[in-house]
Formats: structure tokens, sequence, C-alpha cells
């Protein structure tokens, strides 16, 4: 089975379509024709199958959320998670303005930096070739995201294609909108500051990580609050329907240091993979699909639910991270590492199992001991010890993949 299903938690390999990538990508396909018969091979390469534990959890962080003289509109100064210092401006916060003229503003804010990103790439013409090859990468990536509805990295991939685009269009066009399209979008952002009022300049209250977002629970999903988590403690906070401290003069949020815990609720059945000190990569699905390694540092009972409470602990905070309280993880929690090796391509000699490759025009038998399989494929070891006169399978040699009458020794003229 590619899935199993434990209490709503999902565990699924992750290394098929890896296999799948890199064989399309990398392998070359030989035939070779004998006697009518085709006789198929693919070099041999590592391949890693993972087992995760899907979820959704809560980050929390000690944070201070900001609070301007003024209501309007805010003219950020400093990008999401910059490090600022005391008394470093951080907004210009007009006196007045709405919420769609702030999200407008975020929107002009978005499409500038991309076109600023073509306009100011540097690229020639004598780069066309790599362009080119980067918008089909991209563009195919895209149409697999849609495919398999994998939404959580589908607005990066949009915008790296509506860049890679805008730099082909301003090398091989002359007539290319993009530079009036950025002057233009400049100019509306630009109306939109002056109607905001008289503004304020806002400053940072002390040193730390800006955000200019806060969701009201900055009170509440504290260090202190994760580290001391029980069960009760863990269901009153989840229910938690009171937002303190975010009204209209709110502009963002500083978080104190670069510390933050995940807390995320799993079924018994899978407490088995954790144990407190280890370290774990975790994917953030809706970020992109971040992996960051984080340390368990908390196991807690789930007296209300037959499951436990984790508590990760993470000091990373990647470029462009968005620390949305809510957020959708995968864990990972094995893997197992071997050489790729279809099904087709096994066969059963003397009790054990076998493959052939190709040593220019002789076929060869090779040994396997598998330690993973599938349904179509296995993973095998690579560090194997022959006893005897056939050597074990080894990397990028040749693995005859489908072919008849093969033998150890024959020749194929």
């Amino acid at each position: 089975m590619l899935k199993k299903i434990f209490g709503g938690v999902t565990v699924q390999r992750v290394g098929a379509l890896i296999i799948g990538i890199s064989v399309l990508a990398y392998a070359v396909y030989h035939v070779i024709s004998l006697f009518g018969e085709d006789i198929a091979v693919i070099p041999t390469g590592m391949s890693t199958e993972a087992r995760v534990i899907d979820g959704k959890g809560y980050i929390f962080r000690d944070e201070t959320v900001l609070e301007s003289s003024n209501a309007g509109i805010a003219n950020y100064l400093k990008s999401d998670g910059s490090k600022v210092s005391k008394d470093e401006p951080l907004a210009e916060v007009g006196s007045v303005g709405t919420n769609g003229a702030q999200g407008l503003l975020k929107y002009y804010d978005e499409k500038i930096d991309i076109l600023e990103k073509s306009v100011n790439s540097g690229k020639t013409l004598s780069d066309l070739p790599e362009i080119n090859d980067g918008i089909s990468d991209t563009y195919y990536s895209v149409m697999k995201m849609l495919a398999t509805g994998d939404t959580g990295s589908i607005s990066g991939a949009m915008d790296k294609l509506l860049e890679q685009m805008n730099t082909k269009s301003l090398l091989t066009d002359e007539g290319s909108p993009v530079s009036g399209v950025l002057d233009e979008m400049k100019e509306r952002r630009a109306s939109i500051i002056d109607g905001g009022g008289d503004a304020v300049i806002e400053y940072a209250t002390e040193s730390g990580y800006f955000y200019s977002y806060a969701d009201g629970y900055e009170k509440y999903f504290t260090l202190e609050a994760a580290d001391n988590l029980t069960a009760e403690s863990f269901y009153e906070l989840t229910a938690q329907k009171q937002r303190d401290g975010v009204g209209e003069k709110t502009f963002g949020k500083l978080a104190k240091n670069n510390e933050w815990r995940f807390v995320v609720r799993i079924p018994s059945i899978n407490a088995e993979y954790f144990k407190v000190g280890e370290a774990y990569s975790v994917e953030f699905v809706e970020n992109g699909h971040t992996v960051i390694p984080m340390t368990l540092t908390k196991l807690a009972n789930d007296t209300g639910y037959d499951g436990k409470i984790l508590v990760f602990r993470a000091n990373r905070l990647p470029d462009g991270f968005v620390f949305n309280r809510s957020q959708s993880v995968s864990i990972e929690v094995s893997s197992t590492s071997g050489i790729y090796v279809p099904k087709s391509a096994v066969h059963r000699m003397g009790g054990s199992d076998c493959v052939y490759v190709l040593k220019g025009s002789v076929v060869k038998m090779r040994r396997i001991e598998i330690i993973y399989e599938a349904k179509d494929y296995c993973l095998v070891a690579t560090d194997s010890v022959s006893d005897d006169t056939v050597p074990y399978l080894g990397t990028n040699e040749q693995l005859i993949v489908s072919g008849d009458n093969l033998f150890d020794g024959r020749i194929l003229d």
C-alpha cells in the first residue's frame, strides 16, 4: 500500500516520487536489438524511502504586538523576518486608510518585487538558453503541482515563472511592457501612500525579528506555555477564541529571538517513532514545503484523546517563512536508502535474488540483498560483501531491466 492511515495521521512512502523523477531525468535508457529481442538497461543509483507522519499543529513564540498612534495605512520599511535593533524605524503609518487599501498595497509590493528582479536580473542574450530551460522546468513544475493538488508550493512557483518570462520578454522584445508595468505599479503604490494622510514613523520598542502581521494569540502561545504544556492547557489554548491586543492600530509584532516551538498531537499508535532529545525533519506544507530540523523536547500524555502531544524546538528562521499560528506538517520518522531496482530486473536463482548487468557487451550476474520492497520496485543494500565468485550489485552499473535468455557470461554480438 502507498498509504496507511492511523487515527487520522497518514504514514506514507515519499521516496517513490523521487525515484520516478530521478529515473526519468537521469537514466540513459538503452535498447539493444539482438535476434529480434529487446534488452533494456538503466544505470543504477541510490534512492531513499521515507516514512512520514502527517499532522496539524501550532507555533509558540515570545512575541510583542506593536501598536501605532495612527490607525491608517502602513508603509512598511522592513520586510517580514527582518532582524531589527531597538529604535530602528519599522513603518510609516498613516492617519486614514482601510483594510482593502492595505491589502492592495501588499499586492503591489509583491508584484513590484517580481518585476524589479526581472529588470535588474543582469541577464543578456547569451543567457537565453538557460532562461528558456528555466521557464520550461518551472512550467512543468506548476502543472505537476496543479495535478497533485500541491497548493503549498504553487504560489512561489508561479512568481518564479512570471519573473523568468518577464526577463525573457525584456531580452527578446523591444516593445516589452515589463518596465512600463513596473513604473505604473510604483505610481499606484505611491498614490495609496499619499492617500493615507499624515503619517507617523513607528520604531522598534526592542531588538528582535519584525513581522507585519499579528493574530491576537501572541500572549497565549508563548515559549513558557509550550515548555510547560499539559493536555489540559493544550486544549484550553487551542479552544481559545479571545483575540487580545490586535486592533485597528496594530501594525505588526516583534519576536524577541529566533527561538520557537511547534506543538502537534498524534495518535498513540505512532508514539513509538518519537523519543525526547532526538532530532526530526519537519516539513511545513503550507510554507512551500520548507523542511526544518527540530528537536523533540516534550512528549505529553493526552488524557482526553488516545494520543500524545509533541513539543518540538527550533531556532532557525528560513527566509520567507510565514509564522501562521496553525500549520500542517509532515514529520519524517524513518528512512531506508539503497540502490533502486525495478522488480522486472529481479531474478530468483538457487534460492537467492539476483540481477544482471551489462559490462560492455557481456552479461554479468550480480547478487542483491533486498532491504525495502514496494509493488513495482525494491531497494537493495550497498554494503553487502560477497562470499563467493558472484559480486553484489553496485552503483553506476548498467542494470538490465528487461530481456530474455539472460545468463552470466552471455556475449551480445
